[in-house]
């Protein structure tokens, strides 16, 4: 049924895709920008252009900052430029600009042609110092982009710090740069272009035959491209990458897939990662991944869910997290805590409805989740 389902998705995505016709911020731009990678200092604008060209992002004060890579400016059509050295919780405002590339056979004598320049957007770095954090939840989209727009259109940008894409928001594929960018960060409107992203990994971006692009696309610098940590106001976030839920890896990669050892490397990780200050200073501390860390009485298709249940829910228990995040079931679930080994309550977002999470400066956490229509269908209140 699961993958009837999947089919089913993948076939209205590209009917929904090839009735939308693409909406550049300017002739020259194919879509974006988008923001990801947010930290106190730093913000990574990508976008992609029609053509390959110089790039670069130009700020309010007059200054840019070019698309770079080890003392080069680089010719391409994905965009990604970091801006460092910013200030926590500040606004920048900042535009996308180009130069597309004619001929650049001769690497001493490139020959440019037209420029563009995108409108002006407004975005705020991270502050690991506010009191409160508020951000919403979108998993299992599946190239469903109809459903993700009106999920999308409701989340209020001037409250909200960060939207956290939760896995599986594409089918397995042959991704392609345009395709993997139109269902992933385009629904999303104007919303990618003030509001920080951060994702996860699910098990179908894991599927296709490109995984890489997926990591260009949503960019985390530290440690790895699917697993990391940051911090907004009192809250702590790890994020973790499960991999294949599939029960016969091996056999559906053709024994390319070595998730076994990819998930060595992530305990090995957070051993020390939830050690560290900021993380365990933090009066909250959640834990988000796509596919939750549940002990299911299904042996077969929960197999990677127990598994994770057995061997991490330990370590986030002696870590103190206050509550895990996770999704794939395509089914709305919260566990209380202590039910299957856990310290703390873990809540499975389905593939329907956005999930809003805001941590007050009194350390509660305010859980709802909304449908298509912006009905509040779940409201929960976490206290420390």
């Amino acid at each position: 049924m699961k993958q009837i389902l999947s089919l089913f998705a993948l076939v209205l995505g590209i009917t929904s895709a090839m009735a939308q016709a693409p909406n550049p911020q300017a002739p020259g731009i194919q879509a974006g920008p988008w923001v990801c990678d947010a930290s106190d200092s730093t913000l990574t604008i990508l976008w992609t252009s029609e053509v390959p060209g110089k790039a670069y992002v130009e700020l309010e004060d007059g200054s840019t900052v070019y698309d770079v890579f080890a003392g080069r400016r680089i010719f391409r059509r994905l965009h990604s430029i970091t801006l460092k050295g910013l200030e926590p919780g500040s606004a920048v405002r900042y535009r996308v600009c180009g130069v597309n590339v004619k001929d650049d056979s001769n690497a001493r004598d490139p020959k440019f042609g037209d420029t563009y320049t995108g409108s002006w957007h407004t975005v705020k770095t991270l502050d690991s110092r506010a009191d409160a954090c508020r951000f919403s939840v979108l998993n299992d989209i599946h190239m469903r982009t109809r459903k993700y727009r009106q999920l999308a259109a409701q989340i209020d940008s001037a409250q909200t710090d960060f939207i956290f894409l939760n896995g599986d928001i594409v089918s397995a594929g042959n991704y392609v740069l345009d395709t993997l960018v139109r269902y992933t960060v385009a629904p999303l409107g104007s919303l990618s272009a003030g509001i920080p992203l951060s994702f996860a990994r699910g098990n179908h971006e894991g599927r296709g035959n490109n995984p890489m692009l997926v990591a260009d696309v949503f960019p985390h610098a530290q440690p790895a491209p699917f697993y990391y940590t940051f911090r907004q106001g009192p809250v702590a976030i790890i994020v973790f990458d499960a991999g294949e839920t599939h029960e016969h890896r091996s056999e559906a990669y053709s024994g390319a897939a070595v998730f076994e050892d990819y998930l060595a490397e992530q305990i090995a990780w957070a051993q020390t990662a939830l050690r560290q200050p900021a993380f365990q200073n933090a009066p909250v501390k959640l834990c988000l991944l796509h596919v939750p860390m549940i002990d299911h009485p299904d042996q077969n298709d929960y197999l990677l869910q127990r598994w994770l249940n057995r061997h991490m829910v330990p370590l986030l228990n002696e870590a103190g997290i206050d509550l895990m995040i996770g999704a794939d079931l395509h089914e709305f679930m919260y566990c209380e805590k202590g039910t299957m080994g856990n310290d703390f309550p873990i809540l499975v977002n389905d593939d329907a409805r956005r999930l809003d999470v805001e941590c007050a400066p009194d350390h509660s956490i305010h859980l709802s989740t909304f449908n298509a229509d912006g009905e509040l269908e779940f409201e929960k209140y976490l206290f420390k």
